[in-house]
């Protein structure tokens, strides 16, 4: 297989397991680095045919890839796009890469226990117990998982998980996705749901997809799950709903500024659960992560190679 040269713009090379590094090494030629800008990204990945990266990165520019002439594919290790630059990628005939099945258990194991810890109450009896409050013969959870309805927006390798993972509780799955044959339309799925949980990519398209609108076609004691990236649920539309009591509560691993401003109504609302986008770091998120991206940078490799036969 030809030998293509890998440049990692996240990271300086200690940061990445040496043995990862060296399985690369043995089908790529790989420099690694943290750019911080367009231009140190431009001069550090000058002959590089694969551009690769973790999180976002605030170089990978336009202005930066119109310097690198060779590059041919954009890689994200992990789930979603939304960091890569898909417009100048699609126009430019680039490749775009990711590796979503390295988190898909463990984001989806997050939204499963986000959405029980919602249904079941579970932080506010928490802290009513550290307040001394133990009296609870009046208290009841207003939610049963059996035979409710739990609605997927998106049903994607996360989604898949959640449902395989609530199969077992006899909750019914109905799941929105315009890639999916079976997908039923959102407008028609959100009133039958009593669970909502949001799986979907950020793009034009799912910006604010939850919105005002939509949270009104949702039951008033409904429960909503975002896992996928903040921008996707108007936050406002949300406090909104929750404050007027047309929401039954809400659990979100993602924000639309992270980490959120003071001011963000969501904080001092108590029918919300927060936690600070750790959805996929389980026990196992490194191993999954770097092995995940070698075979993808292999894959990529192989790609390229085919396509220039």
């Amino acid at each position: 297989m030809r030998r293509y040269k890998v440049a990692m713009i996240s990271a300086a090379e200690k940061r990445i397991p040496g043995n990862c590094i060296a399985k690369i090494r043995e089908f790529a030629d790989l420099e690694c680095r943290r750019c911080e800008t367009p231009a140190e990204l431009a001069a550090f990945a000058k002959d590089a045919d694969i551009i690769w990266m973790f999180g976002a990165n605030v170089a990978l520019k336009p202005e930066a890839l119109d310097r690198l002439p060779n590059v041919k594919a954009l890689f994200r290790s992990g789930s979603g796009m939304d960091a890569l630059p898909l417009d100048y990628a699609k126009a430019h005939r680039l490749s775009t890469w990711n590796t979503p099945e390295s988190i898909a258990e463990s984001v989806a194991e997050h939204a499963v226990s986000l959405l029980f810890a919602l249904a079941r109450h579970i932080v506010p009896f928490d802290r009513q117990v550290r307040r001394g409050e133990w009296e609870s013969s009046g208290a009841r959870t207003r939610w049963h998982l059996s035979g409710r309805t739990l609605g997927l927006v998106g049903y994607g390798r996360i989604a898949r998980n959640v449902e395989k993972m609530v199969s077992g509780f006899g909750m019914k799955v109905l799941h929105f996705d315009p890639c999916a044959a079976d997908s039923i339309p959102l407008d028609e799925m959100l009133p039958q749901c009593d669970f909502v949980s949001v799986h979907c990519p950020l793009t034009p398209e799912t910006e604010k997809l939850i919105n005002r609108e939509r949270l009104a076609l949702m039951k008033p004691d409904a429960l909503l799950v975002n896992t996928s990236r903040g921008p996707v649920v108007d936050e406002a539309a949300l406090a909104e709903a929750l404050r007027d009591n047309r929401l039954g509560g809400a659990a979100l691993d993602v924000l639309c500024d992270e980490p959120p401003k003071a001011d963000n109504p969501l904080l001092s609302e108590e029918k919300v659960i927060l936690t600070p986008h750790i959805a996929a770091f389980s026990a196992d998120f490194e191993k999954n992560f770097w092995e995940c991206s070698v075979r993808k940078l292999e894959e990529i490799c192989r790609s390229l190679e085919q396509a220039e036969k």
